[in-house]
């Protein structure tokens, strides 16, 4: 799965960095071994020799075996008597070999048989989960700090269910999908007024999937537009670019209808929303916006599209923000 450019590159410059300060680490450990036990580098020597020995021996295809049994019984011996010496001297064992920050790919970022190493894709991880608290207020933003009090729990006119019933269902359902989420898993349509989660649901979700190993673009769909326009005239100045909008593994598009509607933004939008869907790439959309508001703010393109290949989760209730600002008084016995 592709990164963005910054991301890559940042995750490698930091990978050198590690095997730079091995390597620094490493000089300074050949010096105190120098300075405390200097019979450890004669070992060493013979050590390359031996190793050297045995390449020779495989080559030479005569008397392979036994010239191996030798050499490696020799070689495990000075290995041994190494390790002696280093803790004599008061060291540790294996204070003489390089200390890689991960010892399966020795900071490469790529494990011998050529597949991502898991210290890379944590990396990746970290730097993609900072992005996103550069993008939002990711802070005690999770489905566990999602508090269900706050909805009502009388039923709604014309539905047999109440909003925290309904908020209850959404989280549930949010969670599943970032717990089990994969390239080509549906879209959806977060769809209610003002204050209600819809924005704590997307960072949730977008904080799972993320430390999950897959890429994820989350934007205000105002910041989104403000980039690409830019884009058009500054091409690679910005953090993302409409390649990776369209091809990152999780596209979050918070507060649809927020932004100032243009030919552009418009257009931008249905070609965003349109390209990822016949890609079957799985995308996020909130919204304030009714049904029919869309309709009449876009298209009938843009509306069938999110009602007919979008699973929508509504959002009912009183606005959260609202509720939190009204003091809570203290319970004063009669």
């Amino acid at each position: 799965m592709a990164y963005p450019k910054e991301i890559t590159d940042r995750a490698f410059d930091i990978l050198a960095s590690r095997r730079n300060l091995a390597r620094n680490d490493y000089q300074h450990r050949q010096r105190v071994i120098a300075q405390q036990a200097p019979a450890v580098e004669t070992l060493r020597r013979e050590l390359t020799g031996t190793s050297a020995a045995i390449a020779k021996a495989i080559l030479s295809g005569q008397e392979v075996e036994e010239k191996l049994n030798r050499l490696q019984e020799g070689n495990l011996y000075m290995q041994q008597r190494k390790r002696e010496l280093l803790v004599a001297a008061g060291l540790p064992e294996n204070y003489d070999e390089m200390a890689f920050t991960c010892a399966d790919c020795n900071d490469t970022g790529y494990t011998p048989d050529g597949k991502r190493c898991h210290c890379l894709q944590t990396l990746l991880a970290e730097l993609m989960l900072e992005r996103l608290s550069k993008t939002a207020n990711t802070t005690n933003i999770t489905f566990s700090s999602f508090v269900l009090d706050y909805y009502p729990t009388e039923k709604l006119p014309g539905l047999n269910r109440s909003p925290r019933e309904l908020m209850q269902q959404a989280l549930a359902e949010c969670k599943l999908y970032a717990q089990q989420f994969a390239p080509g898993a549906r879209s959806l349509f977060f769809q209610g007024p003002t204050g209600l989660g819809k924005t704590h649901l997307s960072l949730a979700i977008a904080s799972e999937v993320i430390r999950r190993g897959y890429n994820v673009l989350y934007t205000p769909v105002q910041a989104l537009l403000d980039t690409l326009e830019r884009e058009r005239f500054r091409r690679g100045e910005e953090t993302f670019s409409l390649d990776f909008v369209l091809d990152c593994d999780l596209l979050i598009l918070d507060d649809l209808g927020s932004e100032f509607s243009t030919s552009f933004s418009t257009a931008a939008i249905y070609n965003i929303i349109n390209s990822r869907l016949i890609e079957q790439k799985p995308t996020i959309i909130s919204s304030n916006l009714s049904i029919k508001e869309i309709e009449s703010r876009y298209s009938p393109r843009v509306l069938s599209r999110l009602v007919g290949s979008y699973s929508t989760i509504p959002f009912r209730g009183n606005d959260i923000r609202l509720i939190k600002k009204v003091p809570i008084r203290p319970c004063v016995p009669d």
